[in-house]
């Protein structure tokens, strides 16, 4: 089994599955521990691995050599293609999960019998004596699909010789058999791809095929266990279709009991993430030195990255989990991309994002596929049009709605009348998030729904929240259709499930300093060398910002220093400038500064935490900027001019550096090849004035 697997077909015998990289939760433990077969259901929405799960369950009974398992040829019996109803057929299962219960009973009787040659002296209709008598039909599924095709009058007469027959040689039975049933949603998918009105050329669709004959198939295991504990059926079915029983049965607690619901923590996620990555080839790693202490350094050579918009570093696992849908497949999809990537390209932290970052468009654009038959007519594009940020007020969400559906006007209370719940259908489907209390640490907490986690009845209802929070896999395909999404990303708060909400206390006008070494990488091949100017520039640090508002080291030479004063930032960063000179291999600093509006808070433990442009525009000027020398903008000039200052800012020439875009707004200091937007900006070289003549 290699790594990054995405596609739990590709395990087909016991020599394909590597049990290393199935991650051992207790509650996996308990459903795969011999003995323990109280829990016979698998169910999620598509992605979480249930088809993995099942497949591992099917090995641990054949390594128990416990039981007789069917099929005989193949890990799980799962149907091929698709199949569509005629009207009469829809209206035979498209009603409720009675003639599903008949259907799956016969098949699972017939296959069981068969197999344990225990169909001799059955007096039984012709149409169900050649099924019988038909070797070549040995699997549930194989008679399943054979079953859908008799009439009503055949069906039901079938079912009631089965009753009277087959089910009392079920009970007898004294050998243990266990049958493995997946990919029944998969059989029925066409039915969810049009509303049931409309036709297709092969016949009707009914989303209600979909979800009855997944019910149907619980319902009759859970009663073939009563019947006989030597009979166990093990089967996955999707969450959708398992959420029907909250309003179609009395026994759904019963149910619920003998099913496994497949969810992850994110220290589960984060553990089948580096499981994976113990798989790659060694060569494939950026430093292989790391792999025992830290496997997501080793893979991709750095464990935190920066966030483009509000500055903040960012464990590497933490911005990958929160592009996903927490889904293991996502995890194995973003995973197969860095693979691919190649180690030199996945050390660089540009690189790497650009990568998550489209396989997150990848993994959102094929979600909203699979959930459209639920969503009914939502044009995506236009409710793309109506988003203009990644963080919306209730009143900014109100008006988008009432522009979705009445684009003349805006909506005094959202969800109160009958126009389409767009921002309902995104909540429930976990790709619109929310503000919330959390009652045991007291902080406010974004919330993403789990896919799968509500169904998709249209409500209209929301929770009350202050904002709401897009996803951020749904980033580039908004982008796409509104140009202004992009301009308004928070500044503040970075968007993710379980991450604390910030609540800006105030907007400063702030001078904002970022620097880093030039060349750092290299000095880094010298241990002796790094480690002394790392404490070189820390110590220059405690010395010299120490009045500063916020002064941080990051990465050991990235710096980031607030302060309200210009001429006092100057000061501060010539003398950090001159002091980490004299460090081994006489290393330069970049410096550029930029003043503008900050958005500042303190943490709960008294930290100062900023956002804004000005952390962005700063970060973006000093790669430009000449080692040693101090560049700073046109705003950052103004602010020193107002004050009484030994420092002049002198223009930056164009041909200087010839290689950035120029116009009379100044340089283009946009990242290169990082697709953001422009951004021009006037550039000014820090100089001390001359005596007066």
């Amino acid at each position: 089994m290699r790594a990054w697997t995405v596609d739990a077909d590709d395990i087909q015998v016991v020599d394909d599955f590597d049990a290393k990289l199935l991650h051992r939760t207790p509650w996996i433990d308990d459903f795969l521990t011999h003995g323990r077969d109280q829990k016979f259901i698998v169910t999620a929405t598509k992605g979480f691995g249930k088809t993995l799960l099942l497949k591992a369950k099917r090995l641990a009974y054949e390594e128990s050599k416990s039981a007789h398992c069917l099929p005989e040829n193949s890990l799980l019996d799962k149907p091929i293609g698709d199949k569509v109803f005629s009207a009469d057929m829809i209206a035979l299962f498209g009603q409720s999960t009675e003639s599903w219960c008949k259907v799956w009973l016969i098949a699972i009787a017939a296959a069981t019998l068969k197999y344990l040659k225990m169909t001799s002296n059955l007096k039984v209709n012709p149409r169900l004596a050649s099924l019988l008598a038909d070797a070549n039909l040995k699997s549930v599924i194989d008679h399943f699909v054979n079953l859908l095709d008799l009439p009503r009058n055949e069906l039901y007469r079938s079912a009631n010789e089965t009753d009277n027959q087959l089910v009392p040689r079920l009970r007898s039975v004294g050998t243990s058999v266990a049958l493995f049933i997946d990919s029944i949603d998969e059989y029925f998918n066409k039915h969810m791809k049009a509303p049931a009105y409309r036709a297709s050329d092969a016949g009707e669709l009914s989303p209600d095929v979909w979800y009855f004959s997944q019910m149907g198939l619980v319902e009759v295991a859970y009663q073939l266990r009563r019947i006989n504990h030597h009979l166990k059926v093990f089967a996955a079915v999707r969450k959708e279709a398992f959420s029907r029983f909250n309003e179609a049965t009395s026994m759904v607690q019963q149910y619920r009991g003998s099913t496994v619901d497949i969810s992850y923590s994110q220290a589960s996620l984060r553990e089948i993430f580096a499981n994976n990555i113990r798989r790659e080839k060694e060569r494939n790693l950026v430093d292989p030195s790391k792999l025992k202490k830290d496997p997501i350094a080793a893979f991709c050579g750095l464990s935190q990255v920066t966030h483009s918009y509000t500055r903040e570093r960012e464990d590497l696992f933490d911005y990958v989990y929160r592009h996903t849908l927490r889904r293991p497949r996502d995890f194995m999809t973003i995973g197969q991309r860095l693979s691919d990537l190649g180690p030199k390209e996945r050390a660089k932290e540009n690189e790497l994002k650009v990568a998550v970052h489209q396989t997150a468009t990848e993994i959102a654009q094929e979600y909203l596929n699979e959930i459209s038959p639920y969503v009914g007519s939502v044009q995506l594009d236009r409710l793309w049009s109506m988003i203009n940020g990644n963080i919306m007020t209730r009143a900014e969400l109100q008006r988008a709605f009432g522009g979705y559906n009445q684009p003349e006007a805006h909506l005094a209370n959202l969800g109160r009348d009958t126009d389409e719940h767009v921002f309902c259908l995104l909540f429930k489907a976990g790709l619109l998030g929310y503000v919330d209390l959390d009652l045991v640490s007291g902080n406010k907490m974004q919330r993403f729904l789990m896919p799968g986690e509500r169904t998709f009845d249209p409500d209209g209802i929301l929770p009350t929240s202050s904002h709401y929070l897009v996803h951020p896999a749904l980033g580039s395909l908004i982008a796409k259709v509104n140009t202004q999404y992009v301009v308004s990303i928070d500044k503040l708060n970075v968007v993710g499930d379980g991450r604390v909400w910030i609540e800006a206390d105030e907007e400063r006008w702030l001078c904002v300093l970022r620097a880093d070494i030039k060349g750092f990488g290299a000095l880094m091949e010298d241990p002796d060398v790094e480690r002394a100017v790392r404490e070189r520039l820390r110590s220059a640090i405690a010395k010299h910002a120490a009045g500063c508002l916020l002064a941080e080291v990051a990465d050991g030479d990235s710096l980031t220093i607030v302060d309200e004063d210009p001429n006092a930032l100057i000061k501060v960063a010539k003398a950090v400038i001159v002091d980490v000179y004299e460090a081994p291999g006489n290393p330069l600093l970049r410096v550029a500064i930029d003043y503008g509006a900050v958005m500042v808070r303190h943490d709960p433990d008294g930290r100062l935490v900023t956002g804004g442009a000005p952390l962005r525009v700063a970060s973006r000027i000093e790669p430009w900027v000449t080692p040693s020398e101090i560049w700073v903008t046109e705003p950052f000039k103004q602010a020193l001019g107002a004050t009484s200052t030994f420092f002049a800012a002198v223009d930056i020439q164009p041909h200087e550096r010839p290689e950035l875009p120029v116009s009379e707004s100044g340089f283009n200091v946009k990242k290169p090849a990082s697709g953001e937007g422009d951004l021009w900006v006037k550039l000014y070289r820090i100089v001390e004035k001359g005596p007066k003549t």
